[in-house]
């Protein structure tokens, strides 16, 4: 009956309501089940032994045989010698710690002849041997006894046996006892007085008794609707005065919000319950009493049973009457959190046979709910893998710290155990008025995915890879949906890795599926593996897959490598395990050249490697087979352009070939001892923006005159920018245009690879160039704007650009120097054409300074045209054109040409120099017909360019010669040809060259300036005229012979000054009517032979001062 009434079932077998179950002993009255009880529930188990007919007694079937808790006398005296063993070295070691007593000394000898040691430390050394040997004597004395009866232990077996019995028949009388007096003092609600038989017929006959007395009760009215209504308008209105005024202090801070109606007071808890109430008298120290009871969360029953509502009735307005308010209010509190928590244990078990089946462990704690997630997680095997639960339970809300809080009341509160530690920096909201226990998984789930993809995320971000943005890492994250969140990383520039979190196992799941991702999968799954080393590995394996598949397809090889790992220790120092690594060959290509593909998360590196050949003599290759004799990272302008370009292989192959060209160019820098620094620098022309490699140089150290200790000074920047440009096949018609010999090219391949590298060269006055086109050269441009010279160089692989770059910028250098020379220059000078190989240029007089009316009435000037060609580095030709006055001194100005500062003295010359030059073309023309005649001679001598002697040679019986220098020199600033005598015999007194020239001396002109012994032009036509003038005088001796020249002398009268003119005029005429030239210069003739004696060369000197 006992065992029947634990069950909740009666002994009718009908279910009877356990409401102290349902309302966690809220006022209820419990029984505790004796000892009696239970023995009686486990006898009939015990009685099952009666079955077995091998007994270890002799005691009846009814008698039980306790054999439980006994334990053999051998196993007990070997554990009581083990116990004894140890703590005897235990109180060894004791001893041992404790410090030695310290024994009196006499003259520093110790009295080895005491008779005993009572010093407080061999006391207590004493005291602790002796407790152990009473302790050990007592326990061994004890297993003695136990020994001795051990000889009765069948006697002892019987006799316990029978103890047993006999106490447990004396708990039968005595359960049975207790429950009879139970029974009758329940009996006692059940007895019904004797029936009145006589009575119940005479009712039963004639509907009335007359011995029945009548009470005299009066029935009340009838009450109209309208009083029904007027009765409950006045119960309202006093509960809202006793609300208002006798309760207002009284009612709970939670049944502040309520409203009153229909003669009751609803109380309104937001989340839980309405209750009403209302009052059965207008004494406000009265009770309130229950009416009706309503739920306010989800989900909950339509209502309550007819029994729940009896007891809640019964229960509430019992609290009523003995708490008020305050006590219903908690009352009601503490049962539906309790009701609360059992609706979510519902759910949980739902969905642990559901939906989330093997995923979820439910256990019912005291008045909690534990529910652990992720059961199925890691595998059964791994006995300490960590554990993920929560509880959920009643938090008594007492605040923390002796504070106390407003209104505290107890309230729902969850606690998250995450991989076996709690999480308390984290609270997790619970919505109380509509329970679902699914979605507080999936809040606690997506939590816990948050963390774990937060973490992986943060591993990830702060590799190399991830800091630099080379590749795309994104973090998803949803706590509504755990299966939302996610974590997307970049493997490709198509491909990417998306890791996910399965909500109801907890396991990780890798897209796509492709060849590697299962194993990652596998690896994320086991316990103690880093995710962030696994993802890693998958991103390496991936994109160096990859790299083999697209290598391959545009003929690359990967081969085995071919050093050993301990090679690379120098250039791989932070090689993990995860990385991959892979050696590409171009076919084509010499054996030692190779490109090492390094892939890691600390980000890709990209090798050119040199190996030392078997036949090298290098230390290296001799000490131990292949080495790596040369490495140069390759630098790339994004880490991610391999994925980026479908030609990344072609552009890779230009890279390195520029590479392995460019090495040959450091090596000459290096030679000729020139500074430079190699810096490699984005192509934008190459799809996977590779940094073609780049070479800046000393500028100052090639070209010396910008070291500023030159003429020309700084006039460009001191460095020049050498890169490579294309990598290109240069064909059997590009080797024919350069012209060079095909049968001396017969051995060589027919397709050889050319590099075509780029100079730039940034002049430091622009103004300067404005002269240029934007197109110099075929293979030289200029950028006005930025004042740059792009340079085209081509060489094929394996020769060095630094000879073609030291000519190109020599030639640059000369360039400059005479556009500075013609900015400077008269404004006569004009250019036509300017390229680094031929310029031309044309000059003419310079120009008078006359007024608009005669500048637009004189007829166009003659122009000359020349052209200097820098084809040839080391100098510089000249060429005239014909009938220019200067071919007389072209080698003088091929020399200048090509003389220090001579480009920039050479465009001052010519226009300064003309009009000399054209006079002296005149009157040598002049005089050709003279000297065939045998009349005289006319000589001209060019000692430079701005120094000529003239000479004169006239017939007689006695020679007469005439030397005049023309000379240019400086005055305050202004230029003019200087014209004197520099004969022997300027000053004697019958020197006719000293008369006629005295006309032409004292002669004012507006031309020329006399001198009295010399006379000076302007560099322009003036001088021409004054030349003219000279030979006009000159030539007027030719008419008669030196005597007949003296008589006339001496009785020719003076010449007025007012003739002057007149005799000009008639030099002027004569002049004009002079004979033309009669053929080109050099071409024969005395002129021809005239122009070739000339003395040797002298230095200018000074013969021109302030020239710039």
């Amino acid at each position: 009956m006992a065992a029947v009434m634990m069950n909740g079932v009666g002994p009718d077998g009908a279910m009877k309501p356990n409401l102290d179950q349902k309302l966690n002993n809220h006022g209820g009255d419990t029984k505790a089940i004796s000892s009696s009880e239970i023995v009686q529930q486990q006898t009939p188990a015990r009685s099952l032994q009666s079955d077995n007919p091998l007994r270890m007694n002799d005691l009846p079937d009814e008698i039980v045989h306790i054999t439980e808790n006994f334990l053999s006398l051998n196993q007990l005296l070997s554990r009581l010698a083990q116990r004894s063993h140890n703590e005897l070295e235990d109180t060894i070691r004791s001893l041992a710690k404790k410090p030695l007593p310290m024994p009196p000394m006499l003259n520093g000898n110790a009295d080895h002849n005491t008779i005993e040691d009572l010093s407080n430390e061999n006391l207590d050394k004493k005291v602790t041997l002796l407790k152990f040997a009473q302790e050990q004597h007592a326990k061994w004395v004890k297993a003695l006894v136990i020994t001795d009866w051990s000889k009765k232990a069948s006697t002892l077996s019987k006799l316990i046996d029978l103890k047993v019995h006999m106490h447990t028949q004396m708990e039968k009388y005595d359960f049975v006892l207790d429950r009879m007096m139970h029974n009758k003092r329940n009996l006692a609600y059940a007895r019904l007085p004797s029936p009145d038989l006589k009575t119940a017929l005479e009712v039963l006959a004639n509907g009335d008794a007359p011995w029945m007395p009548d009470l005299g009760y009066i029935p009340p009215p009838e009450m109209s609707p309208e009083d029904q209504l007027k009765w409950l308008e006045d119960l309202d209105t006093l509960l809202s005065l006793r609300l208002t005024i006798d309760d207002h202090d009284k009612i709970p801070y939670h049944f502040r919000n309520y409203r009153i109606g229909s003669g009751r007071v609803t109380f309104i808890v937001k989340g839980e319950f309405e209750v009403d109430l209302t009052i059965a008298d207008d004494d406000p120290e009265k009770q309130y009493w229950f009416i009706d009871f309503r739920f306010l969360f989800r989900p909950a029953p339509p209502g309550l049973s007819e029994n729940l509502r009896m007891y809640l009735e019964l229960k509430v307005n019992e609290v009523l009457g003995a708490e008020g308010l305050a006590g219903c209010y908690k009352y009601l509190h503490e049962l539906f959190l309790t009701h609360k928590i059992n609706e979510l244990r519902r759910q949980a078990m739902e969905l642990s046979v559901g939906r989330w089946v093997d995923a979820l462990n439910v256990e019912r704690l005291n008045r909690s709910l534990a529910v652990q997630y992720w059961t199925s997680r890691y595998p059964a095997k791994a006995p300490n893998a960590p554990k993920s639960w929560i509880i959920i339970g009643v938090h008594s809300a007492a605040p923390s710290g002796g504070l106390r809080a407003t209104a505290p009341t107890s309230r729902l509160a969850l606690r998250w155990f995450r991989d076996n530690q709690e999480v308390k920096d984290i609270e997790i909201p619970l919505d109380e008025a509509d329970l679902s226990m699914e979605r507080i998984l999936k809040d606690v789930i997506g939590r816990h995915t948050q963390h774990i993809l937060t973490l992986m995320h943060t591993g990830l971000r702060n590799k190399p890879r991830f800091v630099n943005k080379e590749d795309h890492l994104v973090l998803e994250l949803s706590r509504k949906q755990p299966s939302e969140s996610l974590l997307t990383m970049q493997l490709t520039k198509l491909d990417s890795m998306v890791v996910r979190v399965d909500q109801i196992g907890g396991t990780f799941a890798v897209q796509p599926r492709t060849r590697p991702m299962p194993m990652a999968e596998s690896n994320l799954n086991t316990p103690g593996r880093d995710p962030v080393a696994v993802i890693g590995w998958v991103r390496n394996t991936f994109a160096m897959e990859e790299l083999v598949r697209r290598g391959k397809s545009q003929g690359w090889v990967v081969g085995k490598p071919p050093v050993k790992p301990d090679d690379l220790r120098n250039i791989l120092s932070n090689r993990e395990q995860t990385d991959a690594m892979a050696w590409f060959r171009k076919q084509g290509w010499r054996p030692q050249f190779y490109v090492l593909a390094h892939l890691s998360m600390s980000g890709d590196q990209w090798w050119l490697i040199e190996l030392t050949t078997p036949n090298s003599n290098s230390a290296a290759s001799t000490a131990g087979g292949i080495r790596i004799r040369t490495h140069v990272q390759l630098q790339f302008a994004s880490k991610q352009a391999i994925m980026e370009s479908p030609s990344f292989f072609s552009d890779l192959n230009y890279f390195t070939s520029a590479m392995i060209s460019k090495m040959r160019d450091l090596r000459e820098l290096h030679s000729r001892r020139i500074n430079h620094i190699d810096q490699p620098c984005i192509r934008p022309g190459l799809s996977s923006n590779i940094r073609m490699p780049t070479i800046f140089i000393r500028t100052s150290e090639v070209l010396p005159s910008l070291s500023g200790k030159g003429s020309l000074g700084r006039w460009a920047a001191d460095e020049v920018r050498l890169s490579v440009d294309n990598v290109q096949s240069s064909s059997s018609t590009e080797v024919d245009r350069r012209g060079e010999n095909r049968s001396a090219l017969s051995t060589r391949m027919d397709s050889r690879i050319v590099i075509a590298s780029e100079a730039r060269l940034r002049v430091l006055d622009k103004s300067k160039f404005r002269q240029l086109s934007s197109r110099v050269d075929r293979d030289v441009a200029f950028n006005h704007k930025t004042g740059e010279f792009v340079l085209q160089l081509r060489s094929e692989l394996g020769e060095t650009m630094i000879d073609k770059l030291i000519s190109r910028l020599q030639t640059i250098e000369r360039l400059y120097e005479f556009l500075g020379s013609i900015s400077r220059a008269p404004r006569g000078v004009q250019c036509e054409t300017v390229t680094l190989r031929r310029v031309v240029f044309t000059y003419s007089d310079l120009p008078q300074p006359v007024s608009e009316e005669l500048a637009a009435l004189q007829p166009p000037t003659k122009r000359w045209k020349v052209v200097l060609d820098f084809a040839d580095p080391r100098t510089v030709k000249l060429v005239l054109e014909k009938n220019n006055p200067h071919i007389r001194a072209v080698d003088m100005l091929q020399t200048l040409a090509n003389s220090p500062r001579g480009l920039e003295r050479l465009p001052f010359y010519l226009p300064t120099t003309l009009a000399v030059y054209r006079a002296l073309d005149s009157i040598s023309d002049a005089w050709l017909q003279l000297q065939v005649s045998r009349k005289g001679t006319f000589e001209i001598f060019t000692k430079n360019i701005d120094l000529a002697t003239i000479r004169y040679d006239l017939p007689g019986p006695q020679a007469r010669r005439l030397t005049l220098d023309v000379k240019l020199v400086s005055r305050r600033g202004e230029l003019s040809w200087h014209v004197k005598r520099t004969d022997a015999e300027p000053n004697k007194s019958n020197d006719e060259f000293s008369r006629v020239l005295k006309e032409v001396w004292n002669t004012k002109s507006p031309n020329w300036k006399s001198l009295s012994t010399s006379a000076c032009g302007p560099a322009s036509a003036g001088v021409e005229e004054l030349l003219k003038g000279i030979d006009k005088a000159v030539r007027t001796l030719l008419e008669s012979p030196p005597l007949v020249l003296q008589q006339q002398q001496q009785r020719q009268p003076v010449v007025q000054p007012g003739q002057q003119p007149q005799v000009q005029n008639q030099a002027n005429g004569v002049m004009n009517r002079g004979p033309q030239r009669p053929g080109l210069p050099g071409a024969g003739g005395l002129g021809a032979q005239m122009r070739q004696k000339q003395v040797p060369q002298a230095p200018m000197g000074n013969h021109v001062v302030d020239l710039t």
